[in-house]
């Protein structure tokens, strides 16, 4: 495997390359640029390697900048050490993210789903990726969400969700048109990014779009969407959950 780091902190360079020697002997560090313009120039004079490890804040600005100047066909995982908006983008959206300084379990984590037969179709555009950051910076609020089955990657409007379920590690989402995915992503990895956009967490397995709520029986505390599925509330939830209804 040929890995290319873009990284503006050599400490965290070094840390990242010697990290990935012990993990597999045969990965090969094809260079380590520390700059957008680098980055830029290396794409231009190079082939593209198997997987890119680029950070997010370069000494010459963001690194989104290198796909605006270059086409990126290799998968990227991120590493950055802000734990802010970009973290729910990238999260769903690429194929992994690193907070820094680097775990090794994580890193090997991601190495392993880069190893997935399907996971390059899988990989949403850099342009997706983008929007959904941008939109996050203005503090707008997402329309489409990437949805990873077993075999691609969908863009689904997010107002067209109606609940999702968990199963086991994998998420079931229904939609309001009927269809359903079943998603390799966990709940929790879910209800991360839609909080903001309506979702509420009633039970350990299930969060649901608060514009399709139908009826809520506040003695056997069952939630009745408008497809007809009832969905038990915890105890804990009940109270809070009626306040997101204005119905406390």
């Amino acid at each position: 495997m040929k890995a290319l780091i873009i990284e503006d902190e050599l400490p965290a360079a070094g840390r990242l390359k010697n990290l990935l020697n012990g993990i597999n002997e045969d990965i090969q560090i094809l260079d380590v640029l520390t700059s957008i313009e680098k980055a830029v120039e290396w794409f231009n004079n190079n082939e593209s390697p198997d997987v890119i490890f680029m950070d997010i804040e370069l000494s010459d600005g963001k690194c989104f900048e290198i796909f605006n100047q270059v086409r990126i066909t290799a998968p990227v995982i991120f590493t950055t050490a802000y734990d802010h908006f970009a973290i729910k983008a990238i999260k769903l959206n690429a194929l992994d993210y690193l907070l820094k300084p680097v775990d090794s379990t994580e890193l090997t984590d991601a190495l392993e789903k880069l190893k997935s037969a399907s996971v390059k179709s899988d990989l949403p555009g850099i342009d997706e990726l983008m929007n959904y950051i941008s939109n996050a910076a203005k503090n707008k609020k997402p329309n489409k969400l990437a949805i990873k089955d077993a075999n691609s990657t969908r863009f689904i409007d997010i107002p067209g969700i109606l609940r999702l379920q968990a199963d086991s590690n994998y998420t079931i989402v229904f939609l309001k048109d009927g269809s359903k995915i079943t998603s390799t992503r966990t709940l929790k990895d879910y209800q991360d990014i839609l909080s903001d956009s309506g979702f509420f967490r009633v039970h350990n397995t299930h969060l649901i779009n608060l514009n399709f709520v139908d009826k809520f029986h506040k003695d056997s505390s069952i939630l009745v969407m408008t497809d007809g599925s009832s969905i038990e509330v915890s105890r804990n939830k009940k109270k809070e959950l009626l306040a997101q209804l204005g119905a406390d």
